[in-house]
Protein backbone atom coordinates (compact mmCIF):
# COMPACT_ATOMS: atom_id res chain seq x y z
CA UNK A 1 0.00 0.00 0.00
CA UNK A 2 1.19 3.24 -0.95
CA UNK A 3 1.59 6.11 1.59
CA UNK A 4 -1.24 8.36 -0.03
CA UNK A 5 -3.51 5.02 0.88
CA UNK A 6 -2.37 5.04 4.16
CA UNK A 7 -4.81 7.26 5.63
CA UNK A 8 -6.12 6.12 9.11
CA UNK A 9 -3.13 7.68 11.04
CA UNK A 10 -3.58 10.93 9.13
CA UNK A 11 -7.39 10.72 9.85
CA UNK A 12 -6.71 10.34 13.54
CA UNK A 13 -4.27 13.10 13.73
CA UNK A 14 -6.91 15.20 11.82
CA UNK A 15 -9.59 14.27 14.09
CA UNK A 16 -7.43 15.19 17.31
CA UNK A 17 -6.14 18.75 15.91
CA UNK A 18 -10.28 19.78 15.49
CA UNK A 19 -11.00 18.11 18.83
CA UNK A 20 -8.35 20.47 20.13
CA UNK A 21 -9.60 23.79 18.21
CA UNK A 22 -13.00 23.12 19.34
CA UNK A 23 -11.78 22.50 23.04
CA UNK A 24 -9.91 25.71 23.46
CA UNK A 25 -12.24 27.95 20.85
CA UNK A 26 -14.38 29.66 24.08
CA UNK A 27 -10.42 30.55 24.98
CA UNK A 28 -10.18 32.61 21.75
CA UNK A 29 -13.53 35.05 21.88
CA UNK A 30 -11.70 38.26 22.97
CA UNK A 31 -15.51 39.81 24.09
CA UNK A 32 -15.90 36.93 26.76
CA UNK A 33 -12.09 38.01 28.05
CA UNK A 34 -12.34 41.54 27.59
CA UNK A 35 -16.21 41.82 29.16
CA UNK A 36 -14.45 40.44 32.87
CA UNK A 37 -12.61 43.58 32.45
CA UNK A 38 -14.18 46.34 30.63
CA UNK A 39 -12.51 49.17 32.26
CA UNK A 40 -8.98 48.18 32.11
CA UNK A 41 -9.64 46.57 28.64
CA UNK A 42 -10.78 49.73 27.55
CA UNK A 43 -7.30 51.53 27.54
CA UNK A 44 -4.75 50.67 25.19
CA UNK A 45 -2.18 48.97 27.20
CA UNK A 46 -4.92 46.99 29.07
CA UNK A 47 -6.05 45.57 26.27
CA UNK A 48 -2.90 44.87 25.33
CA UNK A 49 -1.74 43.53 27.99
CA UNK A 50 -4.77 41.00 27.86
CA UNK A 51 -4.30 40.13 24.20
CA UNK A 52 -0.85 38.93 25.37
CA UNK A 53 -1.85 36.82 27.67
CA UNK A 54 -4.93 35.43 26.30
CA UNK A 55 -1.86 34.14 23.23
CA UNK A 56 0.26 32.85 25.23
CA UNK A 57 -2.40 31.12 27.55
CA UNK A 58 -3.68 29.96 23.48
CA UNK A 59 -0.08 28.72 22.85
CA UNK A 60 0.93 27.16 25.50
CA UNK A 61 -2.44 25.06 26.17
CA UNK A 62 -1.89 23.45 22.46
CA UNK A 63 1.62 23.06 23.01
CA UNK A 64 0.45 21.26 25.82
CA UNK A 65 -1.55 18.94 24.30
CA UNK A 66 -0.27 18.30 21.24
CA UNK A 67 2.78 17.23 23.08
CA UNK A 68 0.81 14.94 25.31
CA UNK A 69 -0.74 13.27 21.96
CA UNK A 70 2.50 12.89 20.25
CA UNK A 71 3.87 11.44 23.33
CA UNK A 72 0.74 8.67 23.87
CA UNK A 73 1.06 7.78 19.74
CA UNK A 74 4.89 7.24 20.34
CA UNK A 75 4.45 5.21 23.49
CA UNK A 76 2.00 3.19 22.06
CA UNK A 77 3.44 2.89 18.91
CA UNK A 78 -0.19 3.94 17.19
CA UNK A 79 0.72 5.06 13.72
CA UNK A 80 2.95 1.29 12.85
CA UNK A 81 -0.35 -0.07 13.95
CA UNK A 82 -3.00 1.79 11.64
CA UNK A 83 -0.69 1.66 8.70
CA UNK A 84 -0.48 -2.05 9.35
CA UNK A 85 -4.32 -2.53 9.58
CA UNK A 86 -4.09 -0.50 6.41
CA UNK A 87 -1.96 -3.11 4.73
CA UNK A 88 -3.69 -6.00 6.16
CA UNK A 89 -7.23 -4.31 4.91
CA UNK A 90 -6.03 -3.69 1.14
CA UNK A 91 -4.55 -7.76 1.27
CA UNK A 92 -7.79 -8.91 2.51
CA UNK A 93 -9.38 -6.86 -0.45
CA UNK A 94 -7.20 -8.37 -3.01
CA UNK A 95 -6.79 -12.01 -1.72
CA UNK A 96 -10.61 -12.31 -1.93
CA UNK A 97 -11.28 -10.63 -5.39
CA UNK A 98 -8.94 -13.01 -6.60
CA UNK A 99 -11.10 -15.68 -4.65
CA UNK A 100 -13.84 -14.06 -6.00
CA UNK A 101 -12.52 -14.17 -9.60
CA UNK A 102 -11.20 -18.15 -9.29
CA UNK A 103 -14.02 -19.65 -7.91
CA UNK A 104 -16.07 -20.46 -10.41
CA UNK A 105 -13.01 -21.56 -12.58
CA UNK A 106 -11.11 -23.70 -10.05
CA UNK A 107 -13.61 -24.60 -7.02
CA UNK A 108 -14.40 -28.44 -6.49
CA UNK A 109 -18.27 -29.27 -5.46
CA UNK A 110 -17.48 -31.53 -2.41
CA UNK A 111 -19.72 -33.76 -3.24
CA UNK A 112 -18.48 -34.46 -6.27
CA UNK A 113 -14.43 -35.10 -5.23
CA UNK A 114 -16.01 -38.29 -3.05
CA UNK A 115 -16.83 -40.03 -6.01
CA UNK A 116 -13.59 -38.67 -8.17
CA UNK A 117 -10.39 -41.12 -8.82
CA UNK A 118 -7.31 -39.03 -8.12
CA UNK A 119 -5.68 -41.42 -11.21
CA UNK A 120 -8.45 -39.68 -13.42
CA UNK A 121 -7.40 -35.96 -13.14
CA UNK A 122 -5.34 -34.02 -15.05
CA UNK A 123 -2.44 -31.93 -13.81
CA UNK A 124 -4.02 -28.94 -14.32
CA UNK A 125 -7.11 -30.05 -12.11
CA UNK A 126 -4.50 -31.36 -9.42
CA UNK A 127 -2.87 -27.81 -9.06
CA UNK A 128 -6.28 -26.05 -8.62
CA UNK A 129 -7.43 -28.36 -6.33
CA UNK A 130 -4.32 -27.70 -4.40
CA UNK A 131 -4.39 -23.79 -5.61
CA UNK A 132 -7.89 -23.70 -4.20
CA UNK A 133 -6.97 -25.36 -0.79
CA UNK A 134 -4.10 -22.50 -0.22
CA UNK A 135 -6.38 -20.16 -1.30
CA UNK A 136 -8.90 -21.55 1.61
CA UNK A 137 -5.84 -21.74 4.35
CA UNK A 138 -4.85 -17.77 3.35
CA UNK A 139 -8.39 -16.66 3.30
CA UNK A 140 -8.55 -17.73 7.00
CA UNK A 141 -5.23 -16.84 8.10
CA UNK A 142 -6.13 -13.29 6.68
CA UNK A 143 -9.29 -13.50 8.27
CA UNK A 144 -7.41 -14.21 11.71
CA UNK A 145 -5.15 -11.52 11.25
CA UNK A 146 -8.06 -9.38 10.56
CA UNK A 147 -9.75 -10.28 13.99
CA UNK A 148 -6.40 -9.28 15.96
CA UNK A 149 -6.52 -6.00 14.58
CA UNK A 150 -9.97 -5.38 15.25
CA UNK A 151 -8.85 -5.67 18.66
CA UNK A 152 -6.00 -3.54 18.16
CA UNK A 153 -8.67 -0.97 16.67
CA UNK A 154 -10.80 -1.21 19.60
CA UNK A 155 -7.83 -0.68 22.02
CA UNK A 156 -6.69 2.04 20.25
CA UNK A 157 -10.38 3.63 20.12
CA UNK A 158 -10.45 3.00 24.15
CA UNK A 159 -7.01 5.17 23.81
CA UNK A 160 -8.10 7.94 22.16
CA UNK A 161 -11.48 8.32 24.46
CA UNK A 162 -9.35 8.38 27.22
CA UNK A 163 -6.68 10.53 25.65
CA UNK A 164 -10.22 13.09 24.95
CA UNK A 165 -11.39 13.05 28.38
CA UNK A 166 -7.74 13.60 29.55
CA UNK A 167 -7.94 17.18 27.74
CA UNK A 168 -10.95 18.05 28.95
CA UNK A 169 -9.82 17.21 32.42
CA UNK A 170 -6.86 19.49 31.68
CA UNK A 171 -8.85 21.88 29.91
CA UNK A 172 -11.33 22.25 32.44
CA UNK A 173 -8.79 23.25 35.54
CA UNK A 174 -7.21 25.49 32.80
CA UNK A 175 -10.49 27.68 32.94
CA UNK A 176 -11.15 27.14 36.76
CA UNK A 177 -7.57 29.00 36.85
CA UNK A 178 -8.47 30.99 34.37
CA UNK A 179 -11.13 32.43 36.67
CA UNK A 180 -9.85 32.19 39.75
CA UNK A 181 -6.97 34.60 38.59
CA UNK A 182 -8.40 36.55 35.67
CA UNK A 183 -12.12 36.40 35.96
CA UNK A 184 -12.77 39.01 38.99
CA UNK A 185 -15.58 40.98 39.24
CA UNK A 186 -15.76 43.76 36.47
CA UNK A 187 -15.43 46.53 38.31
CA UNK A 188 -11.82 45.81 39.73
CA UNK A 189 -8.27 46.24 38.01
CA UNK A 190 -6.88 43.31 37.98
CA UNK A 191 -3.53 43.15 39.81
CA UNK A 192 -0.16 44.03 37.85
CA UNK A 193 1.99 41.74 39.65
CA UNK A 194 -0.49 39.00 38.66
CA UNK A 195 -0.85 39.30 35.30
CA UNK A 196 2.99 39.63 34.76
CA UNK A 197 3.77 36.83 36.79
CA UNK A 198 1.34 34.80 34.92
CA UNK A 199 2.94 36.10 31.78
CA UNK A 200 6.66 34.92 32.92
CA UNK A 201 5.40 31.73 34.28
CA UNK A 202 3.60 31.04 30.54
CA UNK A 203 6.58 32.40 29.09
CA UNK A 204 9.26 29.86 31.47
CA UNK A 205 6.58 27.04 30.26
CA UNK A 206 6.69 27.70 26.89
CA UNK A 207 10.74 27.66 26.64
CA UNK A 208 10.85 24.17 28.67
Amino acid sequence: MTKAQKIRYIRLNQVFNKALNQSISNLSKWDKISSCFPEYASHQEGATNLMNCQTQVIEFWKELCKREFEEIVKERNVKAKLDELDDLILESQERLNELNHEKGKNEVNVNDELNINIDDLTPEQLINCNLFSQRKQATKDLNERLARLNDINNNLANELTDLQNSIGKEYDEIRVLYDEHLGKPANQTPDATLVQGLNDMLVELQES
